[in-house]
């Protein structure tokens, strides 16, 4: 290998901001890729709670119409409009979950952002195979690639929507030995922040219509 091998080798922590323009692009493609699948991965477990959250409402919903139906309620501990006022009340949540959740199109997005971040890959790759057999390149040759790489990553982000900063946290809390500087209380904060943005809703929408059903089932005994 010859010296100029060293333009691509892999630095520690933000090194890679001091070298050339190169390894800097090189940085950026390898950040990137893994915060889309990040993304991908992330918009996935959405999908699916979102699906299974929607079901177990529509469970729910049945579940306390059939109450009402078979009169499994005893009208001395439980006012008679609890139960239709619950079975309207969680009709309207229902519709309007329903209706939020599916205008995300999580799973389309999801979609996309693994499309964008095997886009991307590809870029990664032709840089690779430049720096493996390229060890000569002249500087007049390492910059026409750099600016033609460069304007194919542009025009690859360009096509997609970005990422949200939390794909990009969850990331480098993944790759702690390149991200030396993120301490262990950041990466805490990054699951916690993770987990609101990815969980929080649909645990909600599980548990709270069961505990009213499990109030009423206990009022029954």
């Amino acid at each position: 290998m010859g010296s100029s091998d060293q333009t691509f080798k892999k630095q520690k922590g933000k090194s890679h901001l001091d070298k050339d323009f190169l390894e800097e692009l090189k940085h950026k493609l390898w950040s990137t890729r893994g915060s889309r699948f990040q993304a991908s991965d992330r918009l996935k477990t959405r999908n699916k709670y979102s699906v299974l959250s929607i079901s177990l409402l529509s469970a729910y919903l049945i579940i306390f119409g059939l109450l009402s139906v078979y009169n499994l309620y005893n009208p001395e501990t439980i006012s008679e409009n609890l139960i239709p006022f619950t079975i309207t009340s969680l009709s309207i949540f229902l519709l309007v979950f329903s209706l939020f959740e599916n205008s995300k199109e999580y799973s389309h997005k999801a979609i996309q952002f693994h499309n964008c971040a095997l886009e991307i890959a590809r870029l990664y790759n032709e840089l690779q195979n430049f720096k493996s057999y390229n060890d000569e390149a002249s500087i007049k040759d390492k910059k026409e690639f750099s600016f033609e790489l460069q304007c194919k990553y542009q025009s690859i982000l360009e096509k997609y929507e970005n990422h949200l900063q939390i794909d990009n946290k969850i990331f480098k809390s993944e790759h702690r030995d390149y991200y030396d500087d993120i301490k262990w209380y950041q990466v805490a904060n990054y699951r916690i922040e993770y987990f609101f943005k990815t969980y929080f809703l649909y645990l909600i929408s599980i548990v709270l219509p069961g505990i009213v059903l499990s109030y009423i089932m206990l009022k029954i005994i």
